[in-house]
Formats: structure tokens, C-alpha cells, sequence
């Protein structure tokens, strides 16, 4: 067997009911040079008996262990893989076939990027799209756009170099125990960033499943929390970048979470957060690039126009330069600076 390039990496709680399409769409990868590592995170569910229809796949290897939560179980599986790249995948979300060979592909064309993320499209438990991430590729994808906002938007967009995740620590275990869970992958995102700028692969590649996310689902408050405590941290470890840039992606991001409350209708917790965001930095928000940029998120979220199906047999949709004129961004690549005011 070729020696693999890429490292797979499947946390896995509960997930019989929707491992096999995961595994079906990392086994349909037009790159073949990848090994499987699915860590069993103390599921009780009848997942094992699920994966006896995979028992004569090479390139599968199951580890199972206690449960130790998402982040334990990702670098459970960093720490088993053997390739020098890695790429997490949960276990109720899907890949378009050409994902891994563009994300290869894109990371070998710049060997400075620390990963390589696509856009996605969000799916229901039926696999029905519900929507598209048409984010487009001319937002800034540096560190200071990650802190504007969490651009790879999920847990199984990016590929990663491996020794990277490893020097920065792997996903924060301790985000469990302190409440703080579904912002595991973003710390990772923004150390990673202050490395280098990762590259953006403008296909809608990543099949993301909005609901039942079972390993790291939370309250939206909690989510919020999280996200805003990770700024913290990651600001005090970064003095070189200018405190504006966390102001403003502190204020952009409540304001975000707090329209996407009000979507959901958590009144009372959506007014709450978008108060707190303007209180909070009313003349960034009154900004014509912050205001087009929040347009934008809002509105590149597209309405789905075809079946899963559909989107798995064709090449994918493009975040192309169109994509971008219709939702109205702003904020291109080179504009503005990392160490300024």
C-alpha cells in the first residue's frame, strides 16, 4: 500500500446512524493516498456493529477509548496518524470526492499556508441541503480575517499540516471542563493563522450537518461564550497584533451570533448580544465595511438549489468572484494591516 499522505482522522460519539455516509464519502476521494483513523469515543450506540461493513478496508483503523469529549478524541487521532498531513472530519459530515486532491493540491502551491480550508454547505439528518457557505475567496484569509471571523465555519473544512497542529498544542482539551466546547476548532484556526496564511479553496466541498451535531453540539449562549473567550486568549498571546483588529472581531462576531439568535428565535438572548455589540463598539459597527462584511455573512449563506446527491455526482458549486458581487462584500485581501493603530 502507497504510504498515505494525508491522515483522516473520524471523533466518534453515537454516530451509527450517519457513519456510513461519512465513511462513503472519505472512501469516494478521487486522492487514494489517505489512511482512516476513527477513534470510537465510548460510544454506546451500535456503532461497531455499523462498521463490520467496512471490516475489509485497508486503509481503516478503529481506536476506541473512554470518553474523553471532541477534542480528545481529534488528537487521540493526530497522535495515531503517520502522515504529514491531517484532516479531522466529524462523524456525521461528508466530503465532495475532489475535496482531498484540491486541498493536496492547494497546500503543495503554497508551502507556507499552515492549511487549506473549502467552503461548505449545511445538510439536515436526511441529507437535505439546507443552504451554501458561499464565502468568497476575496475576503482576507490571514490572521486578522480569522478574528473578524471563523472563515473555515466548521470541524471538517480544512486540511492541516500535521507538525503545525502538534507545535500548537492539538485542540484545547480543557475547553471541556471549563464550558467552553464548540471553539476548539477556531483556537486551533487563529494559532495556526499566526503562522501563516492558510489558502481558501473557493468550491463548496464540505457537507456540514447543522443539526444533531453529537459530539459538539451546545447551547447558543455557550457557543457565543466560547468563541469570545477564545479572542481572549488568543489576544494575550499574540501582543503583536494591533488590539483593534480583537475589538472589531469581538463586536462583528456578537453582532453575528446575535442576528443568527434572532433567526432562531431567542429573542430575549439575540437583543441581549447585538445591544452588547454596539454598546460595546457602536463605531465599528457603524462602519460601511463592517456593516457590508456583516451583509454579507448574512447573506452567503444561499438558498439550496440542489439535491445531496446531485452535489456529490457534479464538481460542486463555486464561492467564485460573482458569488461575491451578489452578497455584497467588502474587505479584500489586502486591505488593511496586521500590526497597525
Amino acid at each position: 500500500m502507497v504510504a498515505p499522505l494525508v491522515s483522516v482522522v473520524i471523533p466518534t460519539y453515537n454516530a451509527a446512524w450517519s457513519i456510513g455516509r461519512t465513511l462513503d464519502s472519505i472512501l469516494a476521494q478521487r486522492f487514494k493516498a489517505f489512511e482512516i483513523i476513527l477513534v470510537d469515543d465510548g460510544s454506546t450506540d451500535d456503532l461497531k456493529d455499523r462498521l463490520l461493513a467496512y471490516a475489509d478496508e485497508p486503509r481503516l483503523r478503529v481506536v476506541r477509548q473512554a470518553n474523553g469529549g471532541l477534542a480528545n478524541a481529534r488528537n487521540r487521532g493526530i497522535s495515531e496518524a503517520s502522515a504529514p498531513l491531517v484532516a479531522p472530519i466529524d462523524a456525521d459530515d461528508v466530503w465532495h470526492p475532489d475535496f482531498l486532491e484540491l486541498a493536496v493540491a492547494a497546500l503543495d502551491a503554497e508551502p507556507d499556508a499552515p492549511f487549506a480550508f473549502a467552503a461548505s454547505f449545511r445538510m439536515d439528518e436526511t441529507d437535505r441541503i439546507l443552504s451554501y457557505n458561499e464565502r468568497p475567496h476575496t475576503l482576507r484569509h490571514d490572521l486578522v480575517g480569522m478574528i473578524w471571523r471563523n472563515l473555515v465555519g466548521n470541524g471538517s473544512a480544512a486540511v492541516y499540516r500535521r507538525v503545525l497542529v502538534q507545535e500548537a498544542g492539538g485542540f484545547d482539551e480543557t475547553m471541556r471542563s471549563r464550558d467552553l466546547q464548540g471553539a476548539e476548532d477556531y483556537k486551533l484556526i487563529l494559532a495556526l493563522a499566526a503562522k501563516g496564511t492558510p489558502v481558501f479553496i473557493p468550491r463548496s466541498l464540505v457537507g456540514y450537518r447543522y443539526v444533531r451535531k453529537g459530539m459538539s453540539q451546545g447551547n447558543p449562549a455557550r457557543q457565543l461564550r466560547a468563541v469570545l473567550a477564545v479572542m481572549d486568549e488568543m489576544q494575550d498571546r499574540h501582543p503583536e497584533v494591533a488590539r483593534r483588529h480583537w475589538r472589531d472581531g469581538r463586536a462583528l462576531m456578537q453582532a453575528i451570533y446575535g442576528v443568527s439568535f434572532l433567526r432562531a428565535k431567542h429573542w430575549g438572548l439575540g437583543l441581549r448580544t447585538l445591544v452588547s455589540a454596539y454598546v460595546g463598539h457602536p463605531l465599528f459597527l457603524l462602519n460601511p465595511s463592517a456593516q457590508a462584511l456583516h451583509r454579507e455573512h448574512l447573506a452567503g449563506f444561499g438558498r439550496a438549489s440542489l439535491s445531496m446527491d446531485e452535489v456529490m455526482t457534479h464538481h460542486g458549486r463555486s464561492a467564485s468572484s460573482s458569488d461575491a458581487g451578489r452578497t455584497g462584500t467588502t474587505l479584500q485581501q489586502g486591505e488593511g494591516r496586521l500590526h497597525d493603530g
